[in-house]
């Protein structure tokens, strides 16, 4: 079954989209030094990624499963999804585009692994979906594989692209840009987080 998979691609699509330090990095280190420089910095974010998925994965099983827990884990991740969704329609990115130097390959890795791993978003990011599968979706450790995979190769393709589109992408990328993408961003996280309470709507309404 290829559900997991394809899940965890759209994931990982809508984590690629939430712009920050990284996705400024690659449009500039691709620019001044080509696109395959650029891939080490993804690479270095991939990794820092798996790190982050183990740890987050590790909490999420020590939270005991149950009826009760499934439902405290419905209603921290709705509102975690629709306060971030709330947050991204007053959010006010800056265009910064910060001065890239050329870098040896390892310092290139490690400048994507810090970027992506000491924004503390991502974690909470991946402890929210890790907590959801093992408590929500009881997947099995196949499917959990799955959909890890799904989303870091959607993350790694989307900035493969980012990169390879870094001299078109940088003519765009304006405050109004980054204001809409914020709107159609939160519109999307609170979407899912109703969709997470869903399950207690529909017996309100049966009730």
């Amino acid at each position: 079954m290829l559900y997991p998979f394809i899940s965890g691609f759209g994931t990982g699509i809508i984590l690629s989209s939430m712009l920050g330090t990284v996705f400024f990095c690659l449009i500039q280190n691709s620019i001044d030094h080509g696109v395959k420089s650029s891939l080490f910095i993804s690479a270095g974010v991939i990794f820092s990624d798996i790190l982050l998925i183990g740890i987050s994965y590790f909490n999420a099983e020590i939270i005991p499963t149950g009826g009760t827990t499934e439902m405290i884990v419905r209603i921290a991740g709705a509102g975690l999804l629709i306060g971030m969704g709330i947050s991204n329609f007053n959010k006010k990115n800056k265009v910064a585009f910060p001065e890239s130097k050329k870098m040896p390959i390892a310092l290139l890795f490690g400048k994507g692994f810090m970027l992506n791993f000491f924004n503390p978003g991502n974690f909470i990011s991946w402890l929210a979906i890790s907590t959801m599968l093992v408590n929500v979706m009881h997947y099995s450790i196949g499917q959990r594989i799955q959909y890890y995979a799904g989303s870091l190769l959607a993350i790694f393709l989307a900035e493969v692209l980012i990169a390879k589109g870094a001299t078109y992408l940088k003519r765009f990328i304006s405050q109004r840009f980054l204001y809409w993408l914020n709107i159609v961003l939160g519109v999307v996280f609170v979407i899912f987080g109703v969709v997470l309470l869903w399950p207690f709507i529909a017996k309100l309404f049966h009730a």
